[in-house]
C-alpha cells in the first residue's frame, strides 16, 4: 500500500493551473504519477506560493517574482511526490534545477536567506497538511498511523537536506551577486540621484526596475523598539508590504545604512493618489519600523524627486512625533519653511508671540487655530476634525487669537498659517524644537 495511494489524489475541478515548471519535469512526473495526481499537485503547489506570499511578501514584487516562486514550489512539490511514491528505495533526488535558479534570484534580489527559509518551512506544513487529509481519505483506517509516519520522517529529511544545499547555493550566490552587483546597482542609483543622465535602459536592466514609470519613494528606519526580528528583515517586510498595498508593479529596495533602507514603487501614473490613500487607511503599523514617504513623480527625475520629498518627510518625521508613516504632502510646507531651522524659530516667535509658549494647554490652542484657519474659519468643520463642540472651538479659537502679537492679529492670515504649521510639525508643538 506503502504510496500507492497518491496515485489516487484529485484536483478541485472548478480550478484550472498553469504549470510553470521545465516539460520535461512534468511529463517525468506525470508518467510516475499519474495526470490526477500531477493537478492536484500543481494546485497544491500554487495554494502554498499564495501562503508564502501573504506570510512573507518580500517573495513577491510583481508578476516575474510571484512565477519564480510558483515555479520553485510546483518543481519541489512534484518531486516530493515522486520520491513519496517509493519507500525509500529510491536515492535523495538532487535540488531541481528549478529551486536551484530560483534560490539564486531570492539571492540576487536581496530576499534575507531567513526569509527564503521561512518560505521552505511554511510549504512544508502545508504540504504535509494536504498529504494527511489525502491519507485519511485514501487509506485503510489499520495503515494511516503507519503511512502518516512515512509521510512527515520522509519530508522532513527531504526539506532538511535541500534547505542545506539551498542556503548555500543562496551565500555562494549572494557573495557573488555583492561583489559585481551590488556596487554597480548603487553606482547607478547615485548617478540618478546627483541627477545626472543615465542611460535608461540600461539602468533598468542593471537595478531590475523600469525607472520610465511614475515612483513613489520610501525611507524605512527601525525605531530601536522591536527585538523580535533582525531590522533587515522587518524594513523588507514593511516595504515589500506597502508595495502591495500599493499594487507596484515593481519594486525596488536598496540598503541604505544598517538600520534604513530606501524603496521605489513603480505604481500607475492615473492611480497613485488612489493607492496611496488605499496605504494609509488601510496599511497595519508594522512592528519596529518607521517610514517616510515621497510624493508621486514619473521618470527618472521623478525617482529623484520623490526620494528627496522622502528624505524631508523623514527629517520631520525624526524631530517630530505622530503616525509611524510620514506622507511628504503632509508636511511639505513645514518642510520647506523649516529648512533653515534657526530661521524658523525666529519666525514662529515674531509671529505667534505668547501663543509660542510651551505647555499642553498652548498646544491645544494652537491646533485649534490651526484646524481653524485650515477649514476656511468653518466652526463646524473643525469641530468636526478636532471632535469636539463648536462653542469650544469658538473659545479656543478666541483665546489663541487673544494671545497674538498685534502686529500679526492686524498682518497676513498666510503668516500666522505657516508658523502654525511650523509648530504642528515640530516635537512637543514649540517652536525651540523646530
Amino acid at each position: 500500500m506503502t504510496g500507492q495511494w497518491l496515485q489516487w489524489l484529485r484536483p478541485d475541478p472548478d480550478r484550472t493551473t498553469e504549470p510553470v515548471v521545465s516539460v520535461a519535469e512534468l511529463a517525468a512526473a506525470r508518467t510516475e504519477l499519474g495526470a490526477a495526481p500531477v493537478e492536484w499537485a500543481l494546485q497544491s503547489a500554487d495554494a502554498i506560493a499564495e501562503e508564502v506570499l501573504r506570510k512573507v511578501p518580500e517573495h513577491g514584487g510583481g508578476p516575474a517574482a510571484a512565477t519564480t516562486l510558483r515555479r520553485v514550489i510546483q518543481a519541489a512539490v512534484l518531486t516530493g511526490l515522486r520520491l513519496m511514491v517509493s519507500d525509500f528505495n529510491r536515492p535523495m533526488p538532487a535540488l531541481t534545477e528549478e529551486a536551484l535558479e530560483g534560490c539564486r534570484e531570492f539571492a540576487r534580489r536581496g530576499i534575507p536567506l531567513e526569509l527564503v527559509l521561512r518560505g521552505v518551512r511554511l510549504g512544508h506544513a502545508q504540504l504535509t497538511h494536504g498529504l494527511a487529509v489525502g491519507v485519511e481519505e485514501h487509506v485503510p483506517a489499520d495503515q494511516r498511523l503507519a503511512e502518516l509516519r512515512r509521510i512527515e520522517e520522509m519530508l522532513f529529511t527531504y526539506v532538511d537536506a535541500h534547505s542545506s544545499v539551498m542556503a548555500e547555493e543562496y551565500i555562494a550566490e549572494r557573495d557573488r551577486w555583492r561583489g559585481s552587483d551590488e556596487a554597480a546597482r548603487r553606482a547607478v542609483i547615485d548617478d540618478v540621484l546627483a541627477g545626472r543622465p543615465v542611460d535608461q535602459e540600461a539602468a533598468a536592466r542593471r537595478l531590475r526596475y523600469d525607472l520610465s514609470r511614475t515612483h513613489v519613494a520610501a525611507v524605512l528606519w527601525g525605531d530601536d523598539t522591536a527585538t523580535s526580528a533582525p531590522a533587515a528583515e522587518r524594513l523588507h517586510h514593511a516595504a515589500s508590504t506597502m508595495a502591495h498595498t500599493l499594487e507596484a508593479a515593481r519594486t525596488l529596495i536598496i540598503p541604505a545604512h544598517d538600520n534604513s533602507v530606501w524603496a521605489w514603487f513603480a505604481v500607475s501614473g492615473e492611480n497613485a493618489e488612489e493607492h496611496i490613500r488605499h496605504l494609509h487607511s488601510s496599511l497595519p503599523e508594522p512592528a519596529g519600523v518607521r517610514a517616510a514617504l515621497g510624493p508621486p513623480a514619473p521618470g527618472p527625475h521623478g525617482m529623484r524627486r520623490s526620494h528627496l520629498g522622502a528624505l524631508q518627510a523623514q527629517r520631520m518625521a525624526l524631530h517630530g512625533t505622530g503616525s509611524w508613516l510620514c506622507d511628504y504632502r503632509d508636511i511639505r510646507l513645514a518642510a520647506l519653511v523649516t529648512a533653515d531651522s534657526e530661521h524658523a524659530r525666529w519666525f514662529v516667535q515674531e509671529v505667534l508671540g505668547p501663543l509660542a509658549s510651551e505647555g499642553a494647554r498652548l498646544r491645544e490652542l494652537r491646533e485649534t487655530l490651526r484646524v481653524y484657519l485650515a477649514e476656511e474659519r468653518s466652526l463646524r468643520t473643525a469641530a468636526e476634525r478636532l471632535h469636539i463642540a463648536r462653542n469650544t472651538v469658538t473659545y479656543r479659537v478666541k483665546r489663541a487669537e487673544e494671545l497674538l502679537p498685534e502686529t500679526t492679529t492686524a498682518g497676513s492670515s498666510l503668516e500666522l498659517r505657516v508658523a502654525l504649521e511650523i509648530t504642528a510639525a515640530s516635537p512637543n508643538g514649540t517652536p525651540a524644537n523646530v
